[in-house]
């Protein structure tokens, strides 16, 4: 492969609890973008399914100019951007997470945001990483998605919460006048348990369930569902359409692709 192709050619890694998958994009070729998912074994960990997916992947043994992780994660934290000082990284994240073994801590500084998104990445998983492709960047999938929802809302003046819907979590990022102003994660096992999370947060932060404004992102298919059982409490909701959000991107808003990963292919890291 000549050095111009690798130059242009770019690698995404998504690494979730329970899910692995990457995509390319090489403008150069015939099929510029190719995105794929991994089946994982869930009698093996994580970190195992990587090993098998970076030695059986052929997308995976190739040179690229660039590399980004993305860590789907609920092991992240915010610090206001004044507060955080590097060095704490770990105090911080410890402080938090107090039963987190065998991890590595990471950060991103999101300057437009004005905060520091603390995370953690189980340290197997960095060094497989690392070994393949040593100049890989990582991200948590709060940074790329609280910079996107920025960018999206910079201009509007009211109060906004995005929620973002996983099989058995919930994701919180509450927005005003274009700047975040919290994000929290809780464990569900139901929809009914999303309302009740949602309405709380509502509350906390003073939100109008007449005024102010509610998204749904995610792609489990429950999305619809959820859209029902808000509309009885909170006047303005939407389910957040993919093709339209990211009809401008490199995957033009393909459905499968999971919301935090085209995310991190819009948000320009």
């Amino acid at each position: 492969m000549s050095n111009d192709k690798v130059l242009n050619k770019s690698l995404s890694i998504r690494i979730a609890t329970n899910g692995l998958s990457f995509c390319t994009y090489s403008p150069e070729e015939e099929k510029p973008f190719e995105y794929k998912k991994v089946d994982v074994q869930p009698t093996i960990s994580m970190a195992a399914n990587l090993k098998s997916a970076l030695m059986n992947e052929p997308l995976l043994k190739e040179q690229y100019q660039r590399v980004n992780v993305m860590i789907a994660t609920p092991h992240t934290t915010c610090v206001p951007f004044e507060d955080f000082e590097p060095e704490l990284a770990e105090d911080i994240y410890y402080f938090n997470f107090p039963d987190s073994a065998n991890t590595r801590v990471s950060y991103n500084i999101l300057n437009n945001s004005g905060i520091a998104v603390v995370f953690g990445i189980e340290k197997n998983i960095h060094q497989l990483i690392i070994d393949d492709f040593p100049h890989a960047r990582f991200y948590a999938a709060l940074s790329t998605i609280a910079e996107h929802i920025r960018n999206a809302e910079k201009a509007n003046k009211k109060n906004v919460l995005y929620v973002y819907l996983h099989e058995r979590e919930v994701n919180l990022y509450a927005f005003s006048n274009g700047s975040m102003l919290c994000y929290n994660s809780f464990p569900i096992t139901a929809i009914d348990d999303c309302g009740y999370y949602i309405l709380n947060m509502m509350q906390q932060l003073k939100f109008s369930q007449v005024d102010d404004s509610l998204r749904i992102i995610g792609n489990t298919g429950k999305e619809n569902e959820l859209h029902s059982k808000m509309h009885s409490f909170v006047k303005n909701v939407k389910v957040v359409d993919c093709k339209e959000e990211f009809r401008n991107s490199i995957p033009g808003g393909d459905s499968a692709i999971p919301f935090d990963l085209q995310t991190l292919l819009t948000c320009g890291f």
